[in-house]
């Protein structure tokens, strides 16, 4: 139980650094409103939707990371960013049940409003119990 608290809110955290890389590729064109974004989280399986994609995020930022590690040349850094960038908004696109916005839109609440975090990590830790 105490792992998966821990990856709940590993997930939370690492949905929330990746939000602004979304952003700066213009993929978001939602007002950043935390009542927006819980609005959208109240909608039938949006939280779900949402710890999906951001448990593909956090798997896709951690293999560009390792590679990142292992480069030294700053321009070979610099592209390889850009690629895990264009890489973790195509893993949100093609993530069933919800779009860029609502993505961004639920994290920016979820960072904003401490009740909705714990929702969504009451709602990882309930769907991975098991694991």
């Amino acid at each position: 139980m105490k792992l998966n608290r821990l990856l709940g809110t590993t997930l939370l955290a690492a949905t929330m650094a990746t939000a602004p890389i979304l952003v700066s590729q213009g993929a978001a064109q939602v007002q950043m409103d935390p009542q927006a974004g819980a609005e959208i989280a109240s909608e039938e399986g949006k939280i779900d939707a949402f710890i999906v994609a951001a448990l593909a995020v956090a798997e896709t930022r951690e293999q560009y990371i390792a590679q990142l590690e292992a480069v030294t040349d700053e321009e070979e850094q610099m592209q390889l960013v850009q690629e895990a960038d264009m890489a973790i908004l195509e893993v949100v696109e093609n993530s069933p049940g919800i779009t860029v916005d609502e993505y961004i839109a639920i994290g920016e609440a979820a960072a904003a409003d401490p009740e909705l975090a714990a929702l969504i990590d009451a709602r990882f830790v309930e769907a991975h119990s098991d694991d």
